[in-house]
């Protein structure tokens, strides 16, 4: 059994455990008085992959649970051990957690989990076992920036939640001009759909960096040279999001970014959009495989671009 804990309490282990069976739409369970970080992997984590937003998971991936005792899980992961990298994040906006009792800025001069901080708290995924993680060494000098893939303005929710954006883990290298640009706007995009409650009922999430060769992406990660040589983790070549909506009349849409990592200060965010089913092809990731499987076809081979608000 490998659970992190921080600030362990008594019976959080149950507590943990019982979130996976929580409706997304529900409130939270947990005692608001209970604010305990908890980090679950391996068979502990295996529940969670249930959950709606969760792509399928790879067989020996590191499949990744981080979430708190007052709000839930704040995302799932699926880390690849031999690359170092993170596959995909996944995790969903709702009433519950789409609230905003954090800034997103507010870090300097705090502490958290018994460290001081001058800025923000990235820092190694102590879950992950230290042969397998990355490290703050690895974008030094690198040339990239450390960009979020789960939204650290999605996890608003608590200080607790935000600083489990800045896990390692749920980083990738990305060019500033692309990290501060398509993919910035992108994230806003999705930020300001699921801070509306009048537009969604339950927003699900999973996004990332190509990491695995595919039939039509046989190049998914950047070269040693196209990178500049000064990284030693891998550098995705395309990024890319899966949105599935579930609106407040009980009907499913879906629709995926896809975005070339390069510069790029696009705002027209439309011109980025394909179906699921073509982001399946390019990844080879399974998409919302828990949905029933007739909604599923439907919506994963569909890109209504009149579904949505641009």
């Amino acid at each position: 059994m490998k659970i992190h804990f921080y600030h362990l309490l008594p019976f959080c282990i149950t507590i943990a455990l019982a979130a996976c069976k929580k409706d997304e739409s529900s409130s939270p369970t947990e005692s608001v008085t209970n604010k305990a970080l908890y980090s679950l992997i391996g068979d502990d984590a295996k529940p969670y992959q249930q959950r709606l937003e969760v792509p399928a998971v790879k067989d020996h991936s590191m499949f990744i649970v981080h979430g708190t005792k007052e709000y839930g899980v704040t995302y799932t992961e699926e880390w690849d051990k031999n690359q170092k990298t993170q596959r995909w994040a996944a995790y969903s906006l709702t009433d519950a957690n789409a609230v905003s009792n954090w800034k997103r800025d507010g870090w300097n001069g705090t502490t958290w989990k018994g460290y001081y901080f001058a800025g923000d708290p990235f820092q190694e995924d102590s879950v992950i076992p230290a042969a397998y993680r990355t490290r703050l060494a690895d974008y030094s000098g690198s040339g990239f920036t450390r960009g979020h893939i789960v939204n650290s303005q999605d996890r608003l929710m608590s200080k607790n939640a935000n600083g489990q954006t800045f896990y390692l883990s749920n980083i990738q290298p990305q060019l500033y001009d692309f990290n501060g640009g398509i993919w910035l706007n992108m994230e806003n995009w999705v930020h300001n759909l699921g801070f509306n409650k009048t537009r969604r009922k339950v927003l699900y999430l999973a996004k990332g960096g190509t990491t695995t060769p595919t039939a039509s992406i046989t190049n998914p990660l950047l070269s040693k040279s196209e990178a500049g040589g000064k990284i030693n983790i891998p550098v995705p070549r395309y990024f890319w999001m899966a949105i599935l909506l579930l609106d407040n009349n009980e009907q499913y849409h879906a629709i995926a970014f896809w975005a070339e990592h390069k510069k790029n200060t696009a705002s027209n965010i439309k011109d980025y959009t394909i179906s699921i089913d073509e982001l399946e092809a390019r990844t080879g990731i399974d998409f919302f495989p828990n949905l029933p499987d007739d909604i599923e076809a439907e919506v994963e081979a569909t890109r209504n671009l009149s579904d949505w608000k641009w």
